[in-house]
């Protein structure tokens, strides 16, 4: 009789998410979908702006005003909410740890609001992060009218975050994939269930208002030959050379605008970047923001050696100054567009060496998309059905992991952290955490090489101010005993204090973590 009402309940929970899974699915489709059309007719109304500049040179001048109004009003809302800065993956990433308390509502108007025009200006950011932070904004405040506990709310925080991904790019298996390695780093069936649900939910909303087409049609439905996968171990090997330069610029860029322009308030760098796009959009405004019709651009051009260069370069820079600006956008696009850029500069001269077919050429920007984001990112699984769901090439899986693998491998060897986690690290500065009495909940995952499986609970030394409340081990959940042996696959339950959380989930996750190789 037990046994069958635990099923029950069980069954029922399950019911809960997924209902809860539509639910944040629905409204973050709508309201991700809102900020992809607003980025792509602010984009479109400044090209045109730029084109009327070349033929009527007169009009630089109000638009000079204009950049200067717009980023002061810009900086202004940023200020006000310093949390909306940069793509909001790290942020994420951070509130889920409990080292952030974010105010859902002010995230999620002012990020719209000011990533929508920031994005929108021709800045070279990506639409994606943000994406994926109005997401978590939509999953907390569904979570706080709901009244649900801490562990609830981090699983709608993480769905919603998947499914502003899944919106920003007609992706879900990807949204899913980038929570579960890249925000949670474990498999959690019930995280799983619940964001799979949202992302499915609200990539249905983005196909009614976009199309039923990938984001990125490039109408790759090449086979490449089995007789060329040496090119693409280079091409992945480059790639993340190239990734780990882009990372360290990343990283100084604080620095770097501090002593370039440090008359400048941080709030209001986004000034300066404004005024330096102004010449590239004069000159080539077809390769302003975020990289995605440049991408299909590449697809379907045959650009010269020498040009694909000086692109390369002019957008590595500008992705730099534009993202060192603090204003909400992502490098999540502008990291795949480099990736494209550095495929296509190499794919055309190993063909004009080579005489391969000019064909396939396409197949290399497809490639290099996803082995540019598997070295920066660090998520190799993501990277490979992200693109491919992007591109609509699942026919070319088996070169396309040939060329992650190449990637991330060579990453790992330069010991390049995932940018992410790098940035969230950077980001959370070591303050003094007081108690405040109020007690929460946190989950941490047991890995299959977690030196903690085939322990017994009474023999681990716990962090003090921690208490393993209940361990959940598939679909049962049982309250933690001395005697009980941890398992692969077990989720702890743990209890603390709900100020000092972020640095007790810190703690225990380093614990259940395996040894790291020297």
């Amino acid at each position: 009789m037990r046994r069958r009402f635990q099923e029950f309940a069980a069954r029922r929970n399950k019911t809960r998410y997924v209902l809860a899974g539509l639910l944040v699915g629905g409204l973050v489709g709508c309201i991700v979908s809102a900020f992809r059309f607003m980025i792509g007719a602010v984009l479109s109304w400044i090209v045109s702006a730029y084109q009327a500049m070349q033929v009527n040179p007169w009009l630089i001048l109000p638009y000079i005003a204009g950049t200067l109004v717009l980023g002061y009003v810009l900086g202004l809302i940023v200020r006000s909410e310093p949390y909306i800065k940069g793509s909001g993956i790290p942020q994420v990433e951070l509130q889920l740890q409990g080292h952030l308390s974010l105010n859902w509502w002010s995230i999620l108007w002012k990020k719209f609001v000011a990533g929508g025009i920031a994005i929108g200006s021709g800045l070279f950011l990506g639409r994606e992060g943000p994406s994926i932070q109005l997401g978590s904004a939509v999953g907390q405040g569904v979570a706080k009218v709901t009244k649900s506990n801490r562990v609830q709310e981090n699983i709608l925080i993480s769905s919603g975050a998947g499914a502003g991904l899944a919106t920003a790019f007609n992706a879900p298996i990807a949204g899913l994939l980038f929570v579960l390695e890249e925000i949670h780093h474990s498999f959690s069936p019930t995280v799983a269930l619940t964001t799979l649900t949202a992302t499915v939910t609200a990539n249905f909303i983005s196909l009614h208002v976009f199309g039923n087409h990938p984001a990125l049609d490039l109408g790759n439905h090449l086979k490449f030959p089995v007789a060329y996968y040496g090119y693409l171990v280079v091409l992945g090997l480059l790639l993340a050379t190239f990734g780990w330069c882009y990372q360290r610029v990343t990283f100084a860029l604080p620095r770097l605008y501090a002593k370039l322009v440090p008359w400048v308030n941080p709030p209001f760098y986004g000034i300066v970047a404004g005024l330096l796009i102004i010449p590239i959009g004069l000159v080539a405004p077809h390769i302003l923001g975020g990289g995605g019709e440049l991408i299909l651009e590449l697809a379907h051009t045959k650009t010269p050696l020498l040009v694909l260069a000086l692109i390369l370069l002019v957008r590595f820079v500008f992705s730099m100054v534009s993202y060192g600006t603090g204003l909400p956008g992502g490098i999540f696009l502008p990291i795949l567009s480099l990736g494209a850029l550095v495929g296509a500069l190499y794919g055309q001269f190993i063909i004009n060496v080579t005489g391969m077919d000019q064909e396939l050429l396409l197949c290399f920007i497809f490639f290099a998309m996803a082995g540019g984001f598997a070295a920066i990112g660090k998520a190799p699984l993501t990277a490979l059905l992200l693109v491919s769901e992007m591109v609509g090439g699942l026919n070319q899986l088996m070169p396309l992991a040939v060329v992650v693998l190449s990637a991330f491998l060579l990453a790992e060897a330069l010991k390049m952290p995932p940018i992410y986690e790098a940035l969230a690290e950077k980001m959370l500065h070591q303050e003094d955490l007081a108690k405040t009495g109020r007690r929460t909940t946190f989950e941490v995952p047991i890995y299959v090489d977690s030196p903690l499986v085939g322990q017994k609970v009474a023999a681990i030394k716990w962090p003090e101010e921690v208490l393993i409340a209940t361990i959940r081990r598939g679909e049962k959940e049982y309250i933690t005993k001395g005697k009980m042996v941890l398992q692969a696959g077990d989720i702890l339950i743990a209890v603390t204090d709900e100020g000092i959380v972020g640095n007790m989930h810190q703690a225990m996750t380093q614990l259940a973590m395996p040894a790291q190789d020297e």
